[in-house]
Parts: C-alpha cells; sequence; structure tokens
C-alpha cells in the first residue's frame, strides 16, 4: 500500500537505494551501462558540489529537491512507478533484474569502484530535451542520447 504522503516511502530508503531508483528512474528500462553509470556520477558530484560549498546537504535532499530530477516530480508519469518500488523495494528489487543492475552501479558509484564516467557533470539531459541550463554550462560527455554538462 502507497502511503499518502508519497516522499514517506523515499525518505525510508537507504542513499543507495534512493541513488538506485533515480538512475532507474532517469534512464528508462534500456540497459546501457555507460549512461546509468553517468547518471549516478551526475548525482553524486551535484550533491559533492553543493557539500563542498557548506551548505550541508544530504545525497536525498539533492535527489528529491523541486526541480531537480524529473522522474521525481509531481506529474512525472514515472514517478507512481518510483513510488510503488520504495514502498515495496525488497519485492521489486528480488523480481526486477534491472533495478538489480542499477543498484550495482548505485553501489560502485558510492563507494569509488566505479569511475565518474562524464568528467564532473552536474547535469543531464536527453539530446532532444530542452531544459534552461545547457547554454550557461559546458557539455563534457555524451553517451548514447544522454548529454552531460558541468
Amino acid at each position: 500500500m502507497i502511503p499518502k504522503r508519497p516522499a514517506e516511502c523515499f525518505l525510508r530508503l537507504t542513499d543507495t537505494q534512493l541513488l538506485t531508483l533515480c538512475i532507474y528512474g532517469e534512464t528508462g528500462k534500456k540497459l546501457v551501462t555507460g549512461h546509468q553509470l553517468g547518471v549516478a556520477s551526475c548525482v553524486l558530484n551535484r550533491a559533492r558540489n553543493l557539500t563542498g560549498r557548506g551548505a550541508g546537504v544530504t545525497l536525498k535532499d539533492v535527489i528529491l529537491a523541486p526541480g531537480q530530477f524529473p522522474c521525481f516530480q509531481e506529474g512525472n508519469p514515472n514517478r507512481l512507478g518510483l513510488m510503488a518500488i520504495a514502498c515495496g523495494w525488497d519485492k521489486a528489487f528480488q523480481r526486477n533484474r534491472h533495478l538489480r543492475e542499477c543498484y550495482r552501479i548505485a553501489e560502485g558509484v558510492m563507494s569509488g569502484d566505479l569511475p565518474d564516467n562524464v568528467s564532473g557533470a552536474t547535469h543531464h539531459k536527453k539530446s532532444e530535451d530542452q531544459a534552461p541550463w545547457p547554454d550557461t554550462m559546458k557539455l563534457v560527455a555524451v553517451i548514447g542520447e544522454y548529454e552531460f554538462y558541468a
């Protein structure tokens, strides 16, 4: 059962689980490890940049902040699916091979075992998507249909 306050199920996840869900939600069902790793690196780079400025932000703050990662935003069609996974993590993790692969990537990036493959990027988008920030940032990597900016 999904709680009345949807954010509750996201807040109950560990950092690794929430990063997993972000990778899963942002990259879709495609098993292209390069862009999954890129998204994971991008999230951690953004969190490190904010923490380095003395902002005292957590990984959860970065991932769940309004307007940051579309898959977690109200009205995004992926949000309900992510809520269901978050609220039933153990069962979803057992059944979903793609989620397990995203978890492996999240663990590897967080432990430092997997390298940043997007040269310090803090933002990403699909090539065809519009965003307000690309003109003010430097394109540092392209992986498949994803562009990464720093």
